[in-house]
């Protein structure tokens, strides 16, 4: 099973709660009504049957709707450098948050390009050893996870789902190969979660799009890095976007 399964299911508790509506109260069923005593059954004269219209031609069958298209992306440029993480900034100039991401881990990266909008909203956690940094633009959110890792590979997991071989292609980033990948498990097949059977998992093309990638600092350490971006429907990033984002971490230094 693959990591990014849980990553995907916090989104949802993130932003797929909404509150509840308040429960209305059930309106009394009216009394019975008494029963009238019967009467004298009125005398019917018969009168003569009207002949029918001839029976109505049914209309031809709807053709069913067209479904709309698989979103694909921009191709991204070939020939992208290595992403090393190299450029450091001081633990004193980032959010206490971070800070402690890098008390708890070890290390800690930062981006210093989001796009417009953007500003840092929060570090969650998933387990003991995995950070979720949370940017915001008051609508949409950008997830930086780390370490996050991440398998190319379409068969199914321990859930038994089977994920879109075309929802994940390959891009060359020096001498690495990092994953793009558009869309997730529907919120609905999150929640239902193992209990749910395989063909009735669905896969949401518009639900998200992310970036998987390592990044490699001082010292030899690696770093798997996943980079979302949701709600869907994604039409405000594209992939070049979190490539950008991706290669503008900076390493926290300092106490």
């Amino acid at each position: 099973m693959y990591k990014v399964w849980v990553l995907l299911l916090l989104s949802v508790a993130l932003y797929g709660c909404a509150p509840e509506a308040p429960v209305d109260t059930p309106t009394p069923l009216p009394a019975t009504p008494a029963i009238a005593a019967p009467t004298a059954a009125p005398t019917v004269v018969k009168q003569p049957s009207p002949s029918l219209p001839p029976a109505a031609v049914a209309p031809p069958s709807q053709a069913l709707p067209t479904p709309a298209p698989m979103r694909t992306m921009a191709p991204l440029p070939a020939g992208l450098p290595d992403i090393e993480c190299q450029t450091t900034v001081d633990s004193g100039e980032v959010p206490e948050e971070i800070r402690e991401v890098r008390e708890r881990l070890g290390y800690a990266v930062q981006p210093s390009e989001l796009p417009a909008g953007f500003s840092f909203g929060g570090v969650s956690y998933i387990g003991n050893e995995e950070a979720l940094q949370i940017y915001q633009d008051g609508i949409n959110n950008i997830i930086i996870a780390y370490p996050m890792e991440f398998s190319p590979d379409s068969a199914p997991g321990s859930l038994q789902w089977e994920r879109p071989a075309e929802a994940v292609s390959a891009v060359s980033m020096g001498d690495q190969t990092a994953y793009l990948m558009i869309g997730g498990w529907s919120d609905a097949s999150i929640i239902a979660g193992p209990a749910l059977s395989p063909d009735k998992a669905e896969w949401d093309f518009e639900k998200s799009l992310a970036l998987f990638f390592r990044c490699t600092q001082s010292g030899g350490r690696a770093i798997d890095v996943a980079i979302q971006a949701l709600p869907g429907p994604i039409d405000w990033i594209d992939a070049q976007a979190l490539v950008d984002i991706a290669y503008s971490l900076e390493r926290v230094t300092g106490n």
